[in-house]
């Protein structure tokens, strides 16, 4: 019997990745990275810890109970091999395009949110096995990662409290429990506002490395961070949640929702297309406004819907969608 969909959730899915998409291309029509002082690092404050948090919220609690190696194994297909044909096309691009490839910078970083993900779901199931309740085993996991050396690299540490949380929030149902979304999405949204604008105010990176020295030197600010992270996130959330109870059924058949389902794809492709082709043609704009409000929204919006086409056409093919997409797609 087919799980029966979230469709706020997967509605929520398909706009943090539009933000994603947004994200990058600002970024690279600026010719740099967080040159732009408005839109683009208010959605780095929050998008990727949304990310986070979600598939938090649809890890299994069971996970403890499911025998680890084909666990791994199946992750593995779902989320590496496709960080693995996203990072050898672009090597194969930078080959013919690049007078000097970064290739060890590109294996490293390409498609990092899914090697963080799944270095995720093997700590979580691990986790899971052991004999303690679910707030130790979220306070000493983080703990530990944020003081082993090494496990700032791709943000493992940074972002696991978002996983934790998501899981948490799952496991009280509180997104169920919730009765007057719209007051939620307020308080949300206003706390957010006030959170993010006196980030801004007191000059606080968006990323903040964690490790032992800098929780020592720089714990408050780690910890507003994470407020504000949290906040943006539940604020996407409830106001999106309130928007679909608006609309009632007239959305839950919608095509938009299946699209929900694709933001591994749309990811793995928005990384070929947007970070490693697009840079090649893009140009310079100066004015952030124009940038902001007039151009990148819509380019970011017509390369979501390339995306989505070139899924529908991949996975059709069924090697095609076990390398690209972990073998998820085919026939859905």
């Amino acid at each position: 019997m087919e799980k029966q969909r979230i469709v706020y959730l997967d509605i929520v899915k398909l706009f943090t990745m539009y933000l994603v998409i947004l994200g990058h291309t600002i970024q690279m029509m600026k010719n740099g990275w967080g040159v732009d002082k408005h839109v683009w690092p208010m959605i780095y404050s929050f998008h990727v810890p949304l990310f986070m948090l979600l598939s938090g919220y649809f890890a299994s609690s069971k996970s403890g109970e499911t025998p680890f190696l084909p666990f791994v194994a199946k992750k593995a297909k779902q989320l590496l091999l496709p960080a693995v044909t996203c990072t050898l096309i672009c090597c194969i691009y930078l080959f013919f395009t690049k007078a000097h490839p970064g290739y060890r910078d590109e294996i490293v970083g390409n498609s990092w949110f899914l090697k963080t993900l799944f270095v995720y779901y093997v700590i979580f199931t691990l986790l899971k096995r052991l004999p303690f309740d679910d707030w130790t085993l979220c306070v000493v996991s983080c703990a530990a990662l944020f003081v082993i050396p090494g496990c700032s690299s791709l943000q493992v540490n940074l972002l696991f409290p978002y996983f934790w949380g998501g899981y948490m929030l799952k496991k009280y149902n509180v997104f169920e429990q919730a009765d007057s979304t719209w007051k939620l999405a307020m308080v949300f949204a206003v706390l957010f506002v006030v959170l993010y604008g006196l980030q801004v105010y007191w000059e606080i990176p968006n990323y903040i490395e964690i490790n032992y020295t800098s929780l020592q030197t720089s714990g408050h600010l780690i910890l507003y961070r994470y407020m504000v992270g949290f906040s943006g996130s539940m604020a996407t959330i409830f106001v999106i949640a309130s928007v679909i109870k608006c609309c009632g059924n007239n959305i839950s058949n919608h095509d938009i929702t299946k699209y929900g389902q694709w933001t591994l794809g749309i990811y793995v492709l928005q990384t070929v297309i947007v970070v490693n082709i697009f840079p090649n043609f893009s140009w310079y704009v100066e004015s952030e406004f124009v940038l902001d409000v007039l151009i990148a929204p819509w380019l970011a919006l017509g390369f979501l819907a390339i995306c989505i086409c070139l899924i529908h056409i991949l996975s059709k093919n069924k090697i095609l969608d076990f390398l690209f997409f972990g073998g998820q797609y085919y026939r859905m």
